[in-house]
């Protein structure tokens, strides 16, 4: 009888042990991207078409933890670019938004240290393509 208590109890443990480590996972999750919502101040310097001052914002996906939504991402006419949080790392997987009826396929990476998310990207839409940076402060 004791050894079927000791067995329950250990098992009780080892359920709440599990929840509790898979909790911890999902908020840090989201801790790393509330870090990144916000609105910001973008300087951006591209090759072929120079610089570029403007603001985005980045709000919450709903698709994950870890997605984001920036709004007039590159000032391409209010345009929705998704992006994937991990830690302080970003990325732009490769995607097609649609700006004046123009297909744009954008992709790119970035970081954020502090305020400032520093971002590269390239994009083609058609035979115009470039490579950007973007330094963007939040506000």
């Amino acid at each position: 009888m004791k050894k079927i208590l000791s067995s329950g109890l250990f098992a009780m443990l080892l359920l709440v042990l599990i929840a509790s480590v898979s909790s911890c996972k999902k908020d840090e999750e989201v801790e790393d991207r509330a870090a990144f919502i916000g609105s910001y101040a973008c300087v951006e310097a591209c090759a072929t078409n120079g610089n570029f001052n403007y603001n985005f914002t980045i709000t919450e996906s709903s698709v994950t933890t870890t997605d984001i939504i920036i709004n007039n991402f590159g000032d391409f006419a209010n345009a929705q670019v998704k992006g994937t949080v991990n830690g302080t790392g970003l990325t732009l997987p490769n995607q097609t938004i649609n700006i004046n009826g123009i297909a744009l396929t954008v992709s790119g990476s970035g970081s954020l240290n502090n305020n400032i998310l520093s971002i590269t990207y390239t994009y083609s839409a058609g035979v115009d393509a470039d490579n950007c940076s973007v330094t963007a402060t939040k506000q």
